[in-house]
């Protein structure tokens, strides 16, 4: 097989010269302890997933694989870096164990020849192989690569044979297929022709990855599921760098740009995504933006909050990437300078924040392809950070299952609009078929602003537009208020209702269309006001794994026209919301903000803000 394929030999020793300066040295302890837990623990094997297949557990045996995965690289790394025949000797039965499952597939995919556990599968035995490479015998060699061309590269080629659904569309499926595949497929292609083959059709499958990635480098599919495939991407790119001196995956468009798409939406390391799977894909992988891009803003990131949690045995192979990967020169003093207002037009997302890199008011906004995979019916929605804390956010997405994934999912509540902070009309759910825009975006020292257009979200006669200003404190630099305007024309009138969803807990006095929100380290106080009588309630429900959801509703009955104020400030009660129209000028004041708007057509333009 081609050795070095992420590392050799020689460069794994080498990491031990890295150890005396930070973030190594805490990595390094962390490396340690996380493979020090494994020798006490049970290794993976298939009994163990498939018991847990047996009761209920979805994709018991992807989760398996990665995290044979984790504890195989991570005891490798570590014991090259300072000789502990234990670590070895536990990455080889992991290794073992790996290779003895009847198939690298999850029950949970239907049966499908190749998925994800084949791929993380694939690159899990194929990396451990060059690294044990001369700790194997001979017949223990010969062993792994019969399981990694049974298990990963004759499934992959039977499957893109059978026009697989994944090999013709973009999403992560696409990403972390071709690149686990074709990284093993690169690996063994001086041993066996069909290993040659699927590297080929590897790389050609990934052409429909890449054509969906944009300049911006933003993805649809949300957070976590943008470092799923990223993690795959960039470690396949690297190998190829490595093993053929091919760079052109690092330099595809929108590569050099969408290491910052992470950062701009984990605000203090906490998810502000939008769709399934918001979580913070804090991957040592995605170091190689750091050292192909130079991208300190990333480096930061990782080094920030990577290290934040506590170890664990079925972590992925964070730790030890961590160290091959990051630069030892790559500086994050001073501290990055993101931008305020952060739009990815191409996907439909936005950050705005006060201050950077750790803000304490931020808010992310979504419009769109609603039928983007993973997505939720979430036109023009919008979650709100407050000093590290979510205050306004999505009840995630409920535990994966088949009727989830596959059969039902549009009936299940936490993807219906209802359940994010958007507004709905006629309690219809919002169109799966819509693709909504930003109008505009502007940024000043004393405001951030961008303008949502949800195209027919809500039906072909429905005009919704919503306009998202965040008002900085000139003197402190600090957020002073969400104000979130929406501009509403119904061709019918029909019920409209605005939903506002928080784990925290709401204080609402209706008569006044005020209140607060509760979180557990902030407060944050509301208050409406709009062109039409509107009355307020309170809902609460369990949703998204077992998550508190606090609803605040606001409905006006049957309107047609109407413009609708929510404001939201953290540091002190609003006397009152109020908005008004008069000579093409709309005009929102909440306590001692005044936002102005001018009619431009059928949009409206931010004139100005003012706090006084």
């Amino acid at each position: 097989m081609q050795r070095g394929i992420l590392a050799s030999q020689s460069e794994l020793c080498a990491l031990r010269e890295k150890l005396d300066a930070e973030p190594f040295s805490t990595i390094y302890e962390r490396l340690q302890a996380k493979c020090s837990l494994i020798l006490s623990a049970a290794p993976v094997t298939e009994q163990q997933w498939r018991a847990a297949w047996q009761t209920g557990r979805w994709g018991a045996a992807l989760v398996a694989a990665r995290i044979a995965q984790g504890r195989i690289w991570d005891l490798l790394i570590a014991h090259h870096i300072d000789s502990n025949p234990a670590f070895r000797d536990r990455a080889i039965e992991e290794l073992k164990h790996l290779i003895r499952w009847n198939a690298w597939a999850d029950p949970s995919h239907n049966n499908v020849p190749a998925d994800l556990c084949t791929a993380e599968a694939a690159m899990a035995a194929t990396v451990a192989l060059d690294w044990l490479a001369d700790d194997l015998s001979e017949a223990d060699y010969r062993r792994v690569v019969e399981a990694i061309r049974t298990k990963a590269l004759e499934p992959y080629a039977r499957a893109v044979e059978d026009k697989a659904w994944w090999y013709g569309c973009y999403h992560n499926w696409n990403a972390v297929l071709n690149c686990g595949c074709g990284l093993a497929g690169l690996a063994l292609s001086d041993e066996a022709p069909l290993a040659r083959e699927v590297y080929a059709k590897a790389v050609g499958g990934l052409e429909q990855f890449f054509n969906a990635l944009g300049s911006e480098g933003g993805w649809d599919e949300g957070l976590g599921y943008w470092g799923y495939a990223m993690r795959f991407i960039v470690l396949f790119a690297e190998a190829r760098a490595r093993l053929v001196d091919d760079q052109g995956m690092f330099h595809r468009r929108g590569m050099d740009a969408t290491g910052l798409f992470g950062v701009y939406f984990s605000p203090n390391g906490q998810p502000a995504s939008f769709g399934d799977n918001p979580v913070v894909p804090l991957y040592g992988a995605l170091y190689l933006f750091v050292r192909q891009y130079g991208l300190s803003e990333a480096a930061w990131w990782l080094d920030t909050y990577a290290n934040a949690h506590d170890v664990s045995t079925t972590d992925v192979a964070a730790k030890g990437l961590s160290l091959l990967m990051r630069p030892k020169e790559a500086t994050i003093s001073p501290p990055p300078k993101l931008e305020p207002l952060k739009m990815f037009n191409e996907v439909g997302w936005a950050a705005l924040a006060d201050a950077w890199p750790q803000p304490s008011m931020y808010a992310a906004v979504k419009t769109g392809d609603l039928a983007a995979n993973h997505a939720h019916h979430d036109m023009n929605a919008i979650q709100l950070q407050i000093d590290g804390e979510m205050l306004l956010c999505d009840p995630e997405n409920p535990p994966f299952s088949r009727e989830y994934l596959f059969e039902s999912r549009e009936t299940f509540y936490e993807v219906q609009a209802r359940a994010h902070n958007t507004l709905v009309v006629a309690e219809a759910d919002h169109r799966i078929d819509a693709r909504g825009r930003f109008v505009a975006g502007r940024h000043d020292p004393t405001y951030r602003w961008v303008a949502c257009d949800a195209g027919q979200a809500c039906g072909e006669n429905v005009r919704f537009h919503r306009h998202v200003v965040l008002v900085v404190d000139p003197t402190t630099g600090r957020g002073h208020t969400l104000v979130v305007l929406d501009d509403v024309d119904n061709g019918v009138p029909e019920k409209v209702e605005w939903f506002w969803h928080t784990p925290g807990r709401i204080e609402l006095d209706p008569k006044a269309a005020r209140g607060t929100i509760a979180g557990v380290r902030a407060v944050l106080h509301f208050g409406i006001g709009a062109t039409v009588k509107l009355s307020g309630r309170t809902l609460s429900r369990r949703a998204g794994r077992g998550r508190r959801d606090s609803v605040l509703v606001f409905g006006g009955g049957v309107m047609g026209r109407a413009l609708v104020a929510t404001a939201f400030a953290p540091d002190g009660p609003l006397a009152s919301v109020t908005c008004t129209e008069a000579d093409n000028q709309v005009r929102v004041d909440a306590g001692d903000v005044s936002v102005r708007f001018r009619r431009d057509g059928a949009d409206l333009a931010l004139a100005d803000v003012s706090l006084t």
